[in-house]
């Protein structure tokens, strides 16, 4: 995902520089920052799952932890709900994508 983020923001960088069509620089842009946002929520993941294999511990405990510090910033900051939610489901959508990857390969990813 980082080497496709990567690609994409050359991409928007070669299309600002050098006035490529407004399609591609489009299309650059939501690359760049889709990816981008996918491999931060995948770091997060794999952070969390290395960090509970390190400790010997389920990771059950570190998503309930995430979850509770996700309401209570909720519910002390409301102007960050937003960004909360947008998270939230960036890592619902990487579930969901590693979940058909597993079904479908018959593989763990």
């Amino acid at each position: 995902m980082i080497m496709a983020t990567l690609i994409f923001g050359l991409l928007w960088s070669i299309c600002a520089w050098a006035k490529l069509p407004d399609n591609l620089s489009l299309i650059a842009v939501f690359g760049t920052i889709g990816f981008g946002l996918m491999a931060v929520a995948e770091f997060f993941v794999q952070s969390i799952e290395h960090l509970a294999a390190k400790l010997s511990h389920e990771s059950n405990y570190y998503w309930s932890a995430f979850v509770l510090i996700i309401i209570v910033t909720a519910n002390f900051r409301q102007d960050l709900m937003n960004y909360l939610l947008l998270f939230s489901g960036l890592l619902l959508i990487r579930w969901v994508m590693v979940g058909s990857v597993r079904a479908l390969f018959g593989c763990n990813v």
